[in-house]
């Protein structure tokens, strides 16, 4: 990916609108399939992590905010929610940890 697709990306998804003030979004990327490494010695390295398909994917929007679109053609968010009480934007489970 070049730094102006990253730069794109940033400005399409980097920001959110809370409580009326403009707030920088901390992760918008989900990691690639691949072989697990974690840190250290942890006793799942070298597992394989699954892709995650939009339909693991749940999102929290407010009720009057656009939903944004799923990027990936033929394909739906899991679950939309609109709960002010939690602090994540997107909720998904990886294979691995199941977290």
């Amino acid at each position: 990916v070049n730094k102006n697709t990253r730069e794109q990306s940033q400005f399409l998804y980097g920001f959110c609108l809370v409580d009326g003030h403009v707030e920088k979004v901390g992760n918008f990327n989900m990691e690639p399939p691949g072989a697990f490494r974690g840190r250290g010695e942890h006793p799942k390295m070298g597992k394989l992590k699954s892709r995650v398909d939009p339909e693991q994917v749940a999102v929290n929007v407010s009720f009057c905010a656009p939903v944004p679109r799923c990027p990936v053609p033929g394909h739906a968010w899991g679950d939309l929610r609109h709960d002010p009480g939690v602090m994540w934007l997107a909720n998904w489970k990886e294979n691995i940890n199941g977290q």
